[in-house]
Order: structure tokens, then C-alpha cells, then sequence
């Protein structure tokens, strides 16, 4: 993340339209900074490694691995597995376990194909999975910045609703 980009996403979490509990809730996320806490080294950085292989982001920008971790550490979630499935710990842990030793090193062609056999092996923690971190990138500051989206600055209410009109501030936010 720029100095630019992170300017410019503290501007609007500062402006009069954002909430005060979405500001410090986006405020959060986007300062979080984790450190291992549930997966053993190995299993932290093959979760590593499958996060970035798919959700294609930055670590060092968006810790989409330790955002799990962190989680599963606390021992929170949403409330919801299938019922004969283990909580997400342990359903993780063996996903992470069924892949080849050196997956963090595989070309990127292998680690698909590593990733499809886990999916087929172990469907329902690897939708899990994917579904978490998904939620993560998507629910993250920066991302929503890169991508333009501005929905969670609705403290105003929206006058222009309709196709590809913009609020007269929303123009200014997001990379052009």
C-alpha cells in the first residue's frame, strides 16, 4: 500500500460520511497486524501459501493468513459448519496437511493441481476456506479502495442511485 492509497482511504474513514462504528471496524482492518498464533510454522506458511495462491494479493499488504489464524487462535467465528464436519481448526489443519510437502515451493501449475486434488479430497474445508478469505480481501480498505467501492460510506444516505451516476464526493475516491 502507497502512502497515497493509504491517505486517501483514512480521508474518507475521516469524512462525515462513514460511521462511526464502520470507521473504527475498516480503521482495524486495515492497521491489523498479525503473528502466528494457532498453525505451527509449517502449517502457517503453507496457509500462506494457499492463501496467496487463491486470493492473489500482497501479505505485507492484506494478511489474509494471519487474519485466519488470528481467528482460529480466538476461537470465534460465524456460527455455522456442516454437521459432520470438524470445526475449522482441525478441517484446516488436515486440508493443509493433505498437500505435498514442498507445496510453497511448486510452480504455480503444481500448486493448482495440489489445490484441486485438496478440493476434491477435503470439498467442504477448502470451500471454508476459500469463502474466508474471500470474505477477508473483499471486506479489507484497501481492496475496496483499488477497486472504487465506497458502499460502506453511507452515512448520508445515496441521492444518485442510479446507473453509473456517482455522489459528488465518490468521484474523487479510488485509483484513476
Amino acid at each position: 500500500m502507497t502512502q497515497a492509497e493509504r491517505e486517501a482511504i483514512l480521508e474518507l474513514l475521516n469524512s462525515p460520511q462513514v460511521t462511526g462504528p464502520t470507521r473504527r471496524a475498516l480503521q482495524e482492518r486495515l492497521d491489523a497486524r498479525f503473528v502466528r498464533e494457532f498453525f505451527d510454522e509449517t502449517g502457517f506458511a503453507r496457509l500462506r501459501a494457499v492463501a496467496t495462491r487463491l486470493v492473489p494479493h500482497d501479505p505485507a499488504e492484506i494478511d489474509l493468513a494471519g487474519m485466519v489464524d488470528h481467528r482460529l487462535h480466538a476461537g470465534s467465528g460465524d456460527g455455522w459448519r456442516y454437521a459432520d464436519a470438524p470445526p475449522d481448526g482441525e478441517a484446516y489443519r488436515r486440508l493443509l496437511r493433505a498437500l505435498p510437502q514442498a507445496f510453497e515451493t511448486l510452480a504455480p501449475e503444481a500448486q493448482d493441481a495440489a489445490l484441486q486434488d485438496v478440493q476434491s479430497a477435503h470439498p467442504r474445508a477448502f470451500e471454508d476456506l476459500l469463502a474466508e478469505l474471500t470474505e477477508g480481501f473483499m471486506a479489507h480498505p484497501l481492496t475496496q479502495y483499488r477497486f472504487g467501492y465506497v458502499g460502506f460510506a453511507d452515512a448520508q444516505g445515496w441521492l444518485h442511485v442510479g446507473p453509473g451516476e456517482l455522489e459528488p464526493w465518490e468521484e474523487h475516491h479510488g485509483p484513476r
